[in-house]
């Protein structure tokens, strides 16, 4: 990948010994249920190919110091738990997901979710217990943060449009190997233990997540990142699979050696750091890369197809992860969440109260290939570009909504114009995007 800003080559490193480091390499994610899911196609999907790469040549480039800015940025905000002395939630923040107890719930068969279910998660919560550890930590595998300390889903009536499975409303999100993370405190069985990232808050599992002290974070925080431009590697040891590594993740550079550093847990609970080796081209660069149309095409286009992941779950993205990752190798940081990242641009633009028509000449007259993305409450999606007078997006989508109150469900990321499903007759035209987006933010 000769246009990063570090060539992936200089840093390449080889095993030195019979014993090899950790190994970072090419893999994939696991095959579950989700993969399964309906995928129906609308037009769009079919006349518009599925190939971001055409559209990067609508590109305004960023200089070198705009990059270098916002990749500050991005560090800053990064490691932002480790400058914590505690978890900073108010115990609303903290415990919202209390209401699911009094609502009807089920599990993914349809079964009703009993009341007694929840007051055991409640206790075992032990939020009474907030701050007891205040403790900064690290994760150590790519895992998941839970409204709960369980990995039990809840879902609304699988029966009804748009909720059962995947929609699992205990999944707050995943997050990459190497986060920094503040912990609060653990859960009454010890399994768990209440966590704060830079984006999100939620239940870890502790087997997930080590310690840290100041020598460790002095360390492991050294300005000096790569971070993965592969989607769907893997992490391996000599005890075998560590954990699977998702295109974004981040990976301190030794200053000795320049092979890149990775959490490993002692017999106490601590992080100690572990080099690793990588033998495959092209999976993990200098953070930030250049943002220039090779980069682009190259981050772009494998995110291209993923099923949808809700809140992360089963090792793939929803919509705002989708758009988190790919910002995030040129070093731009974005928080978890659609309503966050409506927040998060240096400029947003309104779109309330304008017409199919007016929003449409006002996405091609402002939003920039790339550099925007186009918000409605609920979902967010990359601007790519302008193709036959049409703005055209990427976004991981659920489905089009129907006049019966049904979608037709896409499932997957997908390349759209702001109007998918426009040529079916049944389908609810005050609900396309065109009509529902609320605004532009750019970068």
């Amino acid at each position: 990948m000769k246009y990063l800003i570090m060539s992936v080559s200089l840093l390449l490193t080889l095993p030195t010994s019979l014993y090899p480091d950790t190994v970072l390499t090419l893999g994939q994610r696991s095959i579950s249920e989700i993969d399964n899911m309906p995928a129906h196609q609308v037009q769009d999907t079919t006349h518009i190919k599925q190939d971001p790469t055409p559209f990067t040549q609508q590109i305004t480039t960023m200089s070198n110091e705009e990059q270098l800015e916002y990749d500050r940025q991005y560090n800053e905000r990064f490691f932002e738990p480790w400058t914590m002395n505690a978890v900073t939630l108010s115990e609303g923040e903290k415990t919202w997901q209390f209401k699911y107890a009094k609502e009807k719930t089920y599990r993914r068969d349809g079964s009703s979710i009993p009341k007694s279910w929840y007051e055991q998660q409640i206790q075992n919560s032990n939020f009474s217990m907030s701050n007891s550890l205040s403790h900064a930590g690290i994760t150590l595998r790519h895992t998941n943060l839970r409204l709960y300390p369980s990995n039990r889903g809840i879902y609304y009536d699988p029966k009804r449009t748009g909720e059962g499975f995947p929609f699992d409303y205990s999944q707050n999100s995943s997050v990459h190997i190497n986060t920094p993370v503040m912990l609060s405190h653990y859960s009454l069985d010890r399994k768990w233990v209440y966590a704060q990232t830079s984006f999100a808050a939620g239940w870890i599992q502790n087997k997930d997540v080590a310690l840290v002290t100041p020598t460790f974070q002095n360390k492991f925080q050294n300005d000096d990142y790569a971070i993965t431009v592969k989607d769907n590697l893997q992490l391996l040891d000599d005890h075998g699979y560590i954990s699977l590594v998702k295109m974004g993740s981040i990976f301190p550079i030794d200053p000795a050696t320049k092979k890149y550093l990775i959490a490993k847990k002692d017999e106490k609970g601590f992080a100690y750091l572990n080099k690793v080796t990588v033998n495959d081209v092209d999976i993990i660069a200098h953070k930030p890369i250049k943002f220039n149309p090779y980069n682009i095409a190259y981050i772009s286009k494998q995110l291209v197809g993923e099923p949808y992941g809700w809140g992360g779950k089963l090792e793939a993205r929803d919509c705002s992860a989708l758009t988190r990752d790919f910002f995030a190798p040129f070093g731009v940081y974005l928080r978890r969440n659609s309503r966050q990242q409506a927040r998060d641009g240096n400029e947003f633009i309104s779109l309330k109260g304008l017409d199919a028509s007016s929003k449409q000449q006002t996405i091609l007259n402002n939003a920039k290939p790339f550099r925007s993305m186009l918000f409605v409450p609920g979902h967010i999606t990359l601007y790519l570009g302008e193709k036959k007078g049409e703005p055209i997006i990427l976004h991981n989508y659920w489905g089009v909504r129907l006049n019966d109150g049904s979608k037709r469900v896409m499932g997957r990321a997908i390349i759209t114009t702001t109007k998918p499903g426009a040529e079916r007759p049944d389908v609810r035209k005050r609900s396309m995007l065109i009509n529902t987006l609320t605004g532009i933010v750019n970068f």
